[in-house]
């Protein structure tokens, strides 16, 4: 297994050092040039927020220029200006050559939740006269709030809470707006009573094509298609028929099609469906579509043409690697051109297509900007956390693969406490990822660091159900929340434990986030070999949770219709089904506000597990959604793992680690 003979230095990532760590994101190569734009994600220590500033980089003399708080979305064509947005939805133009920006116009959001693949984006047209972007219905200031009364009729009526945003969701619609790029008045392209959004324009800059589900009932019919606008005319046409859901169309640079991210299932849902997305090639003018990437096998992210129109280039999960892969647009053949080793979050290319601007991260470094020039030289843009990092020592997680209980092959991987020494006995924590189709990798999470500084072992584990294995692997939960998964995991802890002598196996712990918190809590209610457990946003009763979630369709995507034909089911895999086997000291971590895992969850296990005896605590942050984002506040994120590593302390570190 894994042996290391040198001790590492004792520096590690401490709890304070959370306000210290810069994300980068979302770079935009310009069409003309070196120039690029990208996003830092940054805390305030003193407001207790966390933000993006937007920043431009020069190509020629590197110097960087910070144009402020908020969103970029789009160069202009020649390269003269950027579209950004601030803060207060306030979309802006910067023109380069004058360092100044000046008003365009205002945007309204809305709350109500579309999926999570939904892009909200602007975008300028081709030849450089217009820009469209997406805006909500303008708010009714005559609208009254009844007293405090609120009446839903609605089926999506809560929204994603949180950090002061809305716990319900409005009745705005999000529509098609044109503006002329030097200023006016906008142009409602797409009225209606539907959403529409991920627009992208016809390279003759005619037609803006978008995505919209205008089902008979779209608030409970997960199904959407890609359409198409004539801005001229206004009129619209359908370009897709098909069952599933379409997302972020982009037109290839000839005019003449249109590429997607699609599934095809009878049961969709707004959150985390088991069918990998694929890329979908159909004509501009509608009709039937071909699938590009089946063979690959994996599920597809962050499609952008070749400007040849010969290839489209995306990204993809694969056995903890995420990388950049080629893709032809006239066949099936797909190859990886960037990546095999840490994981690239997002690309763009230069204006011929030669080269990529890429986010990169890897298990102990945070993501930073990266450039591949001259066919295979990669060179290190930024270096946001180079300070951060010179005086700390961050364990890399070695991976591992082992049988589970039906001969599976699963991939794990395990991180060394940070004063590791071969003879000391280390307590192990048992960390697992939510989803339940996300995939753990050669990724930066900030919880292995912290617990690693705090003296564990991390183990990280692929259950059946993650993506980046294949389709069939990632349907392992279909009708299975805590079968083969749960074992998938226990085999894991079996193998590292086996294999690795210096974990102690009478000090473990086990933690995990959203389907990870349903995870821990299913794991206490199965087994009493995990001395705690800290639950983060997990789910305990599948029953309630279907009729309390804003992902209600979750649950009939994941057991195959109705949650009220299925209630024995869905009570079966319940982890409060078994809560009276439980003893497990357990801490649960909870958002007020969360509408993704409504906190009646934490609640339904707290009372359970006090009303058992066992012992336990709930945390409840006020104000606070679901999900270790970014707009958690940093003194709540902070607050959140101090706990969780105290928890730990408490109940697992309770006997010498050295023999």
């Amino acid at each position: 297994m894994i042996s290391k003979d040198v001790k590492a230095s004792p520096r590690g990532l401490l709890i304070d050092d959370l306000w210290r760590i810069r994300k980068v994101g979302t770079p935009l190569l310009s069409p003309v040039g070196d120039d690029l734009v990208y996003h830092v994600s940054a805390a305030d220590i003193a407001e207790n927020e966390r933000y993006d500033l937007i920043v431009l980089l020069s190509g020629e003399t590197a110097a960087k220029t910070v144009l402020g708080k908020g969103t970029v979305h789009a160069w202009s064509p020649d390269g003269s200006r950027l579209i950004y947005e601030n803060e207060h939805g306030e979309l802006h133009i910067y023109l380069i050559a004058k360092a100044t920006s000046q008003f365009l116009v205002q945007r309204y959001g809305s709350s109500y939740f579309i999926n999570h693949l939904a892009e909200n984006n602007c975008i300028w047209s081709p030849d450089g006269k217009y820009i469209a972007y997406l805006s909500a219905d303008i708010p009714d200031s005559k609208e009254e709030e009844h007293n405090g009364i609120c009446v839903f009729d609605d089926l999506l009526y809560k929204s994603k809470g949180g950090s002061g945003r809305p716990v319900y969701a409005d009745r705005a619609y999000t529509h098609i707006y044109l503006i002329a790029a030097e200023g006016g008045s906008p142009t409602l392209l797409t009225p209606g009573n539907f959403n529409e959004h991920s627009i992208t324009w016809s390279p003759d800059s005619r037609h803006i094509a978008f995505i919209s589900n205008r089902t008979a009932r779209p608030d409970d019919i997960q199904q959407s298609d890609v359409w198409k606008v004539d801005i001229a005319s206004l009129e619209i046409t359908r370009l897709t028929e098909h069952q599933g859901l379409a997302y972020q169309p982009k037109w290839s640079p000839d005019g003449a099609h249109i590429a997607f991210l699609a599934t095809s299932g009878s049961i969709g849902t707004n959150d985390s469906p088991a069918e990998d997305t694929h890329i979908a090639l159909i004509s501009s003018n509608g009709g039937s579509f071909q699938y590009l990437t089946k063979s690959l096998d994996r599920r597809i992210e962050h499609i952008r043409w070749h400007p040849s129109g010969k290839y489209i280039f995306c990204t993809a999960g694969d056995h903890g690697d995420t990388s950049i892969y080629r893709v032809s647009s006239v066949g099936e053949k797909v190859e990886m051109v960037r990546g095999g080793s840490g994981c690239i979050s997002e690309f763009c290319l230069d204006a011929i297509g030669d080269d990529f601007v890429f986010v990169k991260s890897d298990s102990n470094q945070p993501a930073e900007l990266f450039r591949s020039k001259n066919k295979g030289t990669i060179e290190q843009i930024t270096q946001e956390n180079s300070e951060l990092l010179q005086d700390k020592t961050l364990q890399k997680a070695e991976t591992f693969w082992f049988e589970s209980f039906d001969y599976t092959k699963v991939q794990g991987w395990l991180m060394l406490p940070v004063d590791f020494e071969q003879t000391h006995k280390y307590p192990l924590i048992l960390v697992i990822h939510g989803g339940p189709h996300n995939m753990f990798g050669h990724d930066f999470d900030e919880r292995m660091h912290l617990l690693s500084a705090a003296g564990y072992a991390v183990v990280y584990v692929n259950p059946r159900g993650s993506h980046g294995y294949g389709q069939a692997f990632s349907n392992g939960t279909l009708l299975n929340w805590g079968g083969g998964d749960y074992q998938d995991l226990m085999a894991g802890v079996d193998f590292v434990l086996d294999k690795t002598p210096w974990l102690d196996p009478e000090r473990l712990g086990v933690t995990g986030q959203s389907y990870g918190g349903y995870m821990t809590n299913w794991i206490v209610s199965q087994t009493s070999r995990f001395k705690a457990a800290v639950s983060d946003g997990g789910l305990s009763n599948l029953v309630s949770f279907a009729g309390t979630s804003l992902y209600h369709s979750l649950m009939e995507s994941e057991f195959g219709g109705r949650a009220y034909e299925r209630f024995d089911e869905l009570w079966k895999w319940s982890p409060l089904r078994n809560v009276a086997q439980a003893t497990t000291p357990t801490l649960i971590l909870h958002g007020e506000t969360d509408n993704e895992v409504p906190f009646s969850q934490a609640e339904e296990m707290y009372v359970a597990l006090k009303k058992r005896g066992v012992e336990t605590r709930l945390v409840q942050y006020k104000g606070e959604g679901h999900g270790w984002r970014p707009e958690l506040s940093p003194s709540n994120k902070a607050d959140l793992n101090a706990r969780m590593i105290d928890w730990f302390d408490t109940y697992v570190k309770t006997t010498s680690n050295e023999q």
